[in-house]
């Protein structure tokens, strides 16, 4: 009678844990309603979709935030290439002779305008690696964002196993008090109870780890994050033929944009390197006091003559350049090519590996569950049985959210090669 006892508080006891924490596996509607950050950042008062995630990260993250600033150095470098030289003063005194001057360089074959455009290239460059670099954030994003996702499914998951564990002890308790089996059927449920406890706390230690992941990449370490998405495989919607997303791809892709934004600047700068190698006149007017001939003004003009120095050095240095900028642009277009195949042959594989097992996995796990029941019931199965039926369940459901987790990188990682990445401005 005590053992009974002893038993019926510790099912129910399981049964009331077994509802902790069941706030994190909860779809919450998707808003970014405001919450006071540690950091003075907005953070998500309610769960995210990735979108809306990635839009965060964008617009919290300091690091992308000094990578903008590159833009605003390029924008400098074009006010400076637009500046005219200055000119010189000068002044000399004498005996019986005063002078006082003016100099001006006068850019004239086009020097000045090859230099703006030159920087104007550079906006254009630093814009793309911006670019560059917020794709590489966001990619880290995303599969975070994915891991959290399926954490919450899979702590739901054993939560799930633990509640029908415990509607199991029930049977086991029911046959032990009429007297169809033994104490140690119970004892042997006590002990896998115990287990699924510690299965459970240590899907909750999984899920905290990463939504702090997913809380520091969006540089906001207080946020208890909590993600929002699907976890089904669509199997009417299938991604657009290789020939298509690669004509897509070659003009969207921030690692083509930059090597393409790269190898402009460098032939840029083969045409300004030639252009200053002209030289640059200088035009003085100067005013002469004399005590001989009074006072005159003088005109002249002083000019460099390219004899010596014709400046082939830092122009080969410039074709140099365009070379391995051309170079790059090539190797970047090959990459991409092969990232594109790549990614869309491992998102086939992962999407028909998903639908294959729940039409073939999952669509067992109800009958067996069901079997287990009734054999135990009826005398036919072992408590074993009954328990590795449980079991068996539970790991044929982690092992869809495995499959199901490859399939969501997968899924992101053709957006990725193809240039489809969200369009978020901080």
């Amino acid at each position: 009678m005590k053992a009974h006892k002893m038993n019926k508080w510790l099912t129910m006891g399981l049964v009331a844990a077994s509802f902790s924490g069941v706030a994190w596996s909860q779809a919450q509607p998707s808003a970014l309603s405001a919450l006071p950050a540690a950091s003075g950042v907005v953070a998500p008062a309610q769960a995210v979709s990735l979108e809306e995630y990635l839009r965060l990260v964008v617009q919290n993250q300091r690091g992308l935030a000094a990578d903008r600033l590159q833009l605003d150095l390029a924008k400098a470098d074009s006010r400076t290439a637009s500046a005219f030289p200055n000119p010189s003063v000068h002044y000399s005194n004498k005996r019986g002779e005063r002078e006082w001057g003016v100099e001006q360089p006068l850019p004239i074959f086009g020097q000045r305008g090859m230099r703006i455009e030159n920087a104007r290239k550079g906006e254009v460059t630093a814009a793309a690696n911006v670019d560059l670099a917020a794709a590489g954030s966001m990619n880290d994003a995303a599969h975070v964002f994915n891991e959290l996702l399926v954490a919450q499914q899979r702590l739901a998951v054993w939560q799930h196993a633990q509640e029908e564990l415990n509607k199991a002890a029930f049977i086991v308790t029911g046959q032990i008090e009429a007297g169809t089996r033994s104490r140690y059927d119970g004892a042997r449920l006590s002990l896998q109870q115990a287990q699924m406890s510690m299965q459970v706390s240590k899907a909750q230690a999984a899920l905290r780890d990463s939504a702090s992941r997913v809380a520091a990449l969006a540089d906001l370490p207080q946020w208890q994050a909590r993600v929002v998405g699907s976890l089904k495989a669509d199997a009417t919607h299938a991604p657009a033929a290789y020939g298509s997303l690669w004509d897509q791809a070659q003009t969207r892709l921030p690692m083509v944009r930059a090597a393409q934004a790269a190898l402009d600047q460098a032939r840029q700068k083969i045409r300004l390197e030639e252009r200053e190698a002209l030289p640059t006149p200088t035009v003085g007017v100067a005013r002469i006091r004399n005590s001989l001939d009074g006072s005159f003004n003088q005109v002249g003009i002083q000019v460099e003559i390219p004899l010596l120095d014709r400046k082939k050095g830092v122009i080969d240095r410039a074709k140099v350049e365009a070379d391995q900028a051309e170079l790059r642009r090539d190797a970047a277009l090959l990459a991409a090519q092969s990232e594109l195949q790549r990614a869309l042959e491992q998102l086939r594989i992962r999407r028909s590996a998903v639908l294959d097992y729940e039409k073939v996995g999952l669509a067992q796990i109800s009958p067996l569950h069901q079997m287990a029941q009734d054999g135990y019931k009826l005398g036919k199965g072992t408590i074993l049985e009954l328990v590795d039926a449980l079991a068996s369940i539970t790991e044929h459901r982690l092992e869809h959210l495995e499959l199901v987790k490859d399939m969501l990188d997968a899924e992101w990682e053709v957006r990725v090669a193809s240039g489809d990445l969200p369009q978020v401005r901080p």
